[in-house]
């Protein structure tokens, strides 16, 4: 085997170039030095300027497709005093072309990928798109196509901010600070802890799945205990409307759980009186009551009319294309929950939408009974009082062409007067009030009252005098005792008492006679 030996193999120094000039186990070990140390290359997470953890990442791009990031605040001020000239490169670099880079970061500051969620490292390959500026590992950036923005690249817009195993060119930098990351990692259990501590009336039995995720992935940051989810709090308010707790007879009460308005319009001043189904609707017709109390509604036209069909409102805006939800989103439609109310009547209450799941501000009234926008429309609520001021509103004249009002209509005010969501606030509120108040040692205040008690003592203010006279009577019970006293029979002298014979104590187990 060996070369000009009995060996049965070949030894370093045949190999490395006594025969044949082999010189593959060394020219590794002799090129290492040249290649740039990994501790001289710039961290992926601070600036190419400053070395310092970036806030605002940009990318220079490079001729040969790699990339340099700097922080924004550092790199506009040195292009404006060094004739815009790259720091690193020395080449022409214009404040224009930089891209704004976006990195996916976890809650305690640790960069990751958003399609692997893989946590970058000096070791990774990381690339960003040029055309929306996204940051990702080399590995997901596959097929052209940015998954996050779901738009197509090319190949020529992939830009190459990290790739140690290619040695690519690197700039200087030093060590990187690692004080930020640890202030960040210590300040995320109290922030935790705030939050349980506040929201402990909404925990949820099951739990958020975290703990699990962690266990499996490398990904995720490690947990040690098991954290529970929390309910959210309009979600238990709605479920506490649609489905009251047991033995509570006033909230089972339809008439408890609806809410009552006053739409006061300037069509003479009439109003229309409505009522809402939030046992059947909750989060339409909280939308509605919230938009209403903020005064959303106040000075809002008609600006929709169709006689014979309905009469549309609630777009601040007259156009018919606005309008925004509570939430400032659009929300769900509840026409297929079960019990939901229908387009069944003259008067209907109802959401206006431009297709599923697109409610906002808009409503509408229906002039007939429109059974062909059930399961397209939620109905919320009904016309209730009012009934000449919507004949009123569908006698308008219209503009010709258009289905506008030749005079406009608007509703001045929305007066509310019952509103279930706000009493199952004020509910919740003394219910973690007085949980607080336990919690705390603090006993509740009794106030003094006046009660009469079955047994002829007065509780409060005359319980004092009433004390005082009972004890000059005797002992008794009633509020006639002083009455019951004085016309009691005594016996007369003489006679003596009657004593009832005592009985006699059995003793053994008996006869067994009643068996």
């Amino acid at each position: 085997m060996g070369h000009g030996s009995d060996k049965l193999y070949i030894t370093h120094s045949e190999h490395s170039g006594m025969f044949g000039q082999h010189s593959a186990s060394s020219v590794g070990h002799k090129l290492k030095p040249q290649a740039p140390h990994p501790g001289n290359r710039t961290p992926f997470d601070c600036c190419a300027l400053s070395f310092q953890p970036f806030s605002h990442p940009v990318c220079a791009r490079n001729g040969d497709g790699t990339g340099l990031v700097f922080d924004l605040v550092n790199i506009i001020p040195w292009l404006k005093q060094h004739d815009n000239k790259n720091p690193v490169t020395k080449e022409e670099l214009l404040p224009s072309s930089l891209i704004k880079l976006n990195y996916s970061r976890k809650p305690t500051g640790e960069i990751y990928d958003p399609i692997s969620f893989k946590p970058f490292s000096e070791h990774s390959h990381i690339v960003a798109v040029a055309t929306t500026g996204n940051v990702f590992l080399a590995d997901s950036v596959k097929g052209n196509r940015d998954l996050i923005e779901d738009v197509p690249f090319r190949k020529e817009d992939v830009i190459t901010l990290q790739n140690p195993h290619g040695l690519l060119p690197a700039s200087t930098a030093g060590a990187a600070s690692s004080k930020a990351a640890d202030s960040t990692a210590v300040a995320k259990p109290a922030a935790v802890a705030k939050v349980k501590a506040e929201t402990l009336h909404n925990v949820s039995p099951y739990s958020t799945g975290w703990s699990g995720a962690a266990l499996t992935s490398t990904a995720l940051d490690p947990l040690t205990q098991s954290d529970r989810a929390l309910w959210d709090e309009e979600e238990m308010m709605y479920a506490e409307i649609v489905n009251p707790p047991k033995k509570k007879g006033k909230e089972k009460d339809v008439g408890k759980r609806r809410a009552y308005v006053r739409v006061v319009t300037s069509l003479g001043g009439g109003s229309l009186n409505l009522e809402l189904f939030c046992e059947k609707a909750p989060k339409t017709c909280y939308n509605f009551l919230m938009l209403a109390k903020q005064g959303k509604y106040d000075d809002v036209i008609f600006h929709r009319l169709i006689p014979g069909f309905m009469v549309q409102t609630g777009d601040p805006t007259g156009t018919g294309s606005g309008g925004e939800s509570y939430w400032g989103k659009p929300f769900r439609d509840e026409f297929n929950e079960p019990g939901a109310a229908r387009h069944d009547s003259r008067g209907c209450l109802a959401m206006a939408n431009k297709g599923v799941d697109t409610n906002g501000s808009q409503f509408y009234l229906t002039f007939k009974p429109c059974p062909h926008l059930d399961k397209k429309h939620t109905v919320f609520g009904k016309l209730v009082g009012g009934e000449d001021v919507l004949e009123a509103l569908e006698g308008l004249p219209r503009k010709d062409g258009t289905e506008r009002p030749a005079k406009p209509v608007k509703i001045t005010e929305v007066i509310i007067y019952q509103d279930p969501f706000q009493e199952y606030k004020d509910r919740q509120a003394k219910r973690l009030q007085k949980k607080a108040d336990a919690e705390a040692g603090v006993k509740p205040k009794t106030t003094p009252s006046d009660n009469l008690t079955w047994f002829g003592t007065r509780v409060g203010a005359a319980g004092a005098a009433d004390k005082a006279t009972t004890s000059t009577v005797g002992v008794g019970v009633g509020r006639y005792l002083s009455g019951a006293v004085a016309g009691a029979k005594r016996p007369a002298e003489g006679e003596a008492p009657s004593v009832e014979p005592q009985k006699k104590r059995k003793v053994g187990f008996g006869d067994f006679d009643g068996w």
